[in-house]
């Protein structure tokens, strides 16, 4: 795959997960995500397997009364079966506005798919 193919799948799992938040469908978030993902939120523990991601994004974006999000890959750089994505992301919470950057790393399974398999993330600052 080239670089344009992998890009057109990224943005359509962003797209995916963008879908899944509006909607509370955390299993459709975690589904993104490699069985032995891992997601290091900032300030919190590392959240290790696709189950406890589920669980996860239950938890925290009802905390944060996420509304929204809208993801837009930044770079993309590509070795092998695995991808590295900088991005931002544009939250809608209940209590306003806010935006984050993150690094998703993805990989391509045997069938082709790309999940993501590593995903951090961090405060833009305001102002």
């Amino acid at each position: 795959m080239n670089i344009d193919e992998v890009r057109q799948v990224i943005d359509e799992a962003n797209r995916k997960f963008s879908a899944a938040a509006a909607s509370k469908d955390y299993a459709g978030m975690a589904a993104l995500y490699t069985e032995d993902a891992k997601v290091l939120p900032p300030d919190a523990p590392i959240v290790s397997g696709r189950k406890a991601i589920e669980e996860f994004w239950r938890t925290h974006a009802n905390a944060l009364g996420l509304i929204d999000a809208t993801l837009k890959t930044i770079d993309l750089e590509i070795a092998g079966d695995t991808a590295y994505e900088i991005g931002e992301a544009d939250l809608k919470l209940s209590s306003g506005q806010a935006k984050v950057k993150y690094l998703l790393v993805w990989l391509r399974s045997r069938d082709g798919q790309w999940h993501a398999h590593r995903d951090i993330w961090n405060n833009m600052p305001t102002g």
